[in-house]
């Protein structure tokens, strides 16, 4: 699904969530990627809680199951591995939103990947989504 959003529409953003999804988010600085969150989160996971960029925290917990990581100053595999968060990714009844993925790609692989393309408009986004039946 490839498809152009307005801020003011990401409520019009709608897809599956459900456990053992991870959801890789791609782009860069400033392109939305917690405002999806957030969605995600609040709106289709029906989760009403303040969704907080992870940037500095490496990942915040929502409710009983859900994780929402930011991975940009992770170097290499082994920090992550390093932490235990393989066991977050491992456990079946998790729900897991991951911005900045590259660092764990080589080891998992995203139910759910969600691309977001800058515009010349500032609050305007082009937003494809691919969803693998893994």
């Amino acid at each position: 699904m490839l498809k152009k959003y307005n801020i003011n529409e990401i409520e019009k953003i709608i897809f599956e969530v459900k456990p053992w999804d991870i959801i890789f988010l791609h782009w860069d600085l400033a392109a939305w990627k917690t405002t999806l969150s957030k969605h995600i989160i609040n709106n289709l996971l029906k989760i009403n809680q303040e969704v907080k960029s992870p940037t500095y925290t490496y990942y915040n917990k929502y409710a009983e199951n859900i994780y929402h990581f930011d991975l940009n100053r992770l170097k290499e595999y082994d920090e992550f591995f390093a932490i235990w968060w393989e066991d977050i990714l491992d456990n079946n009844k998790n729900i897991s939103i991951i911005e900045w993925p590259e660092v764990i790609s080589k080891y998992y692989k995203p139910t759910i990947e969600i691309f977001l393309e800058k515009t010349d408009n500032e609050f305007e986004r082009i937003i494809k989504i691919n969803k693998s039946w893994i």
